[in-house]
């Protein structure tokens, strides 16, 4: 297995002599992006994408192997799942002030999110109306106005146009055409957390976030200052097979002991040297991999309409060092049942179909984004709980690593998992398994609740994937 790491800003500061879109534009300089190298050539479109060719991939516990790999399967994906999805975009704290801003992606459209002068926050298509250029480049900053890069066409805050060079020389008729930055179809923010839909949305966020609004609240309402803050470091990786891959594993426990076993292993020969007392978030994360099949089977995996799912805490849940002086501070600010309401919830990793997983205890949350039918890039989010410890910050900043970060002792083994099925899935396709644990524990919340053995949560991702994927098809 070989690994490249590319690092930006660590040792040097890349010069940018005009800061195109921001006066104080910021390019993270932590920001790691791991991308692993074994390219092939892609996958050619051989697919009718037709309602019932696209239900015929999915059948009763099986997939074909050809919806990871098939050019017009993934553009379909684009086009019908991520552009009319309610999409983890970012939080309200990293565009505090007016004129701050950061980018992303809805699907595969390039977007930024801004802060006006009222306070308002507008989500864009990041493409300026004359050439197509991206306006905002950087993964964010601070601006007076919106200037692109590459004629100096210039937009406000709300995205309108306040100038364009040589503007009498442009053909009237078309330029009267133009309104400015394009909006998405529709911005909300949840508890901070701000979400963007490309199209118009078929529901509301609320409708839309359901039963998985507990799992943000859970991350906040363990604030005890009331409110969250994103750690402006990004952690990220890329890594060349297909973004169902991550979905379809992050919620699987049983691979955790197969795939994952010669780290726990190592993890345990460490701890064991350690003295007593000291541990480590990362060294507990590969620990716990190791536990018996039947703890797996005793935790309940939960499923949520519209592909979400989540399942009971696998991990350490307590806070270390920190946990009493953590525990006084949120008992003193919440009262001290709803402390311990709060520090009871245990839950792993919580999957929010189809852009992003959270984890509210290690207040983490990556966009898992896909960039072609055998490319990935996934960006970790810390977020820091106001009025805790820093101790827990730093527990935060652990996880985030062992679960994002390129060189991580734990992911690394999926990411080479995912790339051999991609790879296979190219060379040989075939039907694959999702047929594990049927028989449900109950029926609430959500769509059902499971011994957290069972793929059920990928049956339930596949459900909401053909319904996407054909209902523009009818």
């Amino acid at each position: 297995m070989f690994m490249s790491t590319r690092f930006e800003g660590i040792g040097h500061f890349k010069a940018d002599p005009i800061n195109w879109c921001g006066t104080h534009d910021t390019v993270d300089p932590l920001r790691t992006e791991g991308v692993r190298h074994n390219a092939h050539p892609r996958a050619e479109a051989t697919l009718d994408t037709s309602a019932d060719s696209i239900r015929a991939l999915v059948r009763d516990g099986e997939v074909h192997s050809s919806v990871y790999t098939d050019e017009d399967v993934f553009r379909l994906e684009m086009d019908r799942l991520f552009h009319s999805s309610w999409l983890f975009v970012g939080h309200e704290s990293q565009i505090a002030q007016p004129g701050d801003y950061i980018t992303g992606r809805l699907g595969a459209t390039p977007v930024v999110c801004v802060r006006s002068e009222e306070g308002a926050i507008h989500v864009f298509v990041n493409r300026c109306p004359h050439r197509g250029a991206q306006v905002c480049l950087g993964s964010g900053g601070n601006t007076t106005r919106l200037v692109c890069p590459y004629h100096g066409w210039t937009f406000d805050l709300r995205g309108q146009i306040s100038w364009i060079p040589l503007r009498e020389e442009y053909a009237q008729a078309a330029c009267d055409r133009l309104a400015g930055l394009e909006r998405v179809g529709a911005s909300e923010t949840y508890r901070g957390f701000i979400f963007a839909c490309l199209k118009k949305p078929s529901s509301p966020l609320g409708e839309f976030l359901g039963h998985f609004k507990t799992v943000i609240d859970d991350l906040v309402d363990r604030a005890p200052g009331g409110s969250v803050r994103a750690i402006p470091h990004l952690i990220r990786h890329k890594y060349q097979a297909n973004w169902k891959l991550t979905f379809e594993n992050l919620n699987d426990t049983l691979h955790a002991r197969v795939a994952h076993n010669a780290g726990a292993h190592a993890a345990r020969t460490v701890h064991l040297s350690l003295e007593e007392g000291r541990t480590n978030p990362i060294l507990g994360m590969m620990i716990a991999n190791a536990k018996p099949l039947s703890a797996f089977q005793e935790l309940t995996l939960v499923t949520e309409v519209g592909g979400h799912s989540y399942f009971g805490a696998h991990m350490p849940t307590g806070y270390g060092e920190a946990q009493s002086t953590y525990a006084q501070a949120l008992a003193r600010a919440k009262g001290a049942e709803e402390a311990r309401r709060i520090l009871g919830v245990e839950r792993h990793v919580a999957i929010l179909y189809p852009g992003s997983s959270w984890h509210a205890r290690y207040q983490t949350v990556r966009i898992i984004q896909p960039l072609a039918p055998d490319l990935t890039e996934v960006i970790g989010f810390v977020f820091q709980l106001e009025g805790a410890p820093d101790a827990v910050l730093h527990s935060a900043l652990d996880y985030c690593n062992g679960s994002t970060s390129a060189f991580s002792t734990i992911i690394t083994d999926d990411l080479e998992i995912y790339e051999g099925i991609q790879r296979s899935a190219r060379d040989a396709p075939a039907w694959l398994q999702i047929s594990r644990q049927y028989e449900p524990r109950s029926r609430e919340p959500g769509t059902g609740s499971y011994p957290a053995t069972s793929e059920a949560y990928i049956r339930n991702q596949y459900v909401k994937w053909v319904d996407a994927m054909t209902e523009s098809a009818q």
